[in-house]
């Protein structure tokens, strides 16, 4: 059986699944699911049109921490997660604030830096990211700093695959990692930038940004869903956002 992962380089869940398989040396055929070809092929898949998707023979496995707790179960070598189940928990902590509270801010902050836009950010959408940026980094610095270094499950895994993406977007979106105020959070990101596996997904991104106005994924209405859309107007941008729906310029699941 052929492992398929439907993603793409710009979804940094999709990313997460990829650098996930790659930890566990599991060979797998990458579908860039978001072009305007594959929608009725994703649609089967997900009727939400959302990615990742991971199909393994006849077996189809949709989000990205579904995708990767399926394939430590299936595939047990080489594990994502920590074997004690003390420590699983741990890492889903750490893997639920990547997923649910630092991937909103990211995200909703680089889309005028790759979305096809002749606007500005919304006033005060950059300080309130960096904001919140510095509060989920304070409480992430507490939470490494008892564990073991560089990795804090003792190998990279689900914890590392969970950050990595939007860490390795910050500086380009205008946000930053205070070095002096959280250097176990900084020292443990440069640890991910020298591994073999972080280093080709962010190589594998680099080229496709590089070239993609000149490629067929949508860049005018912007997808939006979940904790993405409550980030956004639990700050007080829910006025920028109404007039991105009204102008046309907003998608949502399925």
């Amino acid at each position: 059986m052929t492992i398929c992962l439907y993603g793409s380089p710009i979804s940094t869940f999709a990313r997460k699944v990829g650098i996930g398989l790659e930890l566990k040396g599991l060979p797998y055929d990458l579908v860039d699911a978001l072009t305007p070809d594959r929608r009725e092929e994703l649609r089967k898949l997900n009727p939400r049109l959302e990615v990742p998707v991971l199909t393994d023979g006849d077996l189809v496995v949709v989000n990205s921490s579904d995708i990767l707790q399926y394939l430590d179960w299936r595939y047990p070598e080489r594990p994502l997660y920590p074997a004690a189940i003390e420590e699983r928990v741990v890492a889903r902590a750490f893997e639920r604030l990547a997923d649910q509270r630092f991937d909103p801010i990211v995200v909703d902050c680089s889309y005028w830096h790759w979305a096809e836009r002749d606007d500005e950010p919304p006033a005060g959408l950059l300080a309130a990211a960096q904001r919140d940026i510095d509060e989920l980094f304070d409480h992430l610095e507490r939470m490494l700093l008892p564990r073991p270094k560089p990795w804090p499950f003792g190998e990279p895994g689900v914890v590392e695959c969970a950050w990595f993406a939007n860490l390795a977007a910050l500086r380009t979106f205008g946000l930053t990692i205070d070095l002096q105020r959280f250097p176990v959070v900084g020292n443990w990101f440069r640890a991910t930038r020298t591994h073999p596996v972080f280093v080709a997904d962010a190589q594998r991104t680099a080229a496709f940004l590089k070239e993609l106005k000149h490629l067929t994924h949508e860049r005018k209405r912007l997808f939006w869903s979940g904790d993405r859309m409550e980030w956004l107007i639990s700050r007080g941008f829910h006025q920028w956002f109404a007039g991105e729906v009204a102008a046309g310029r907003a998608a949502f699941p399925g």
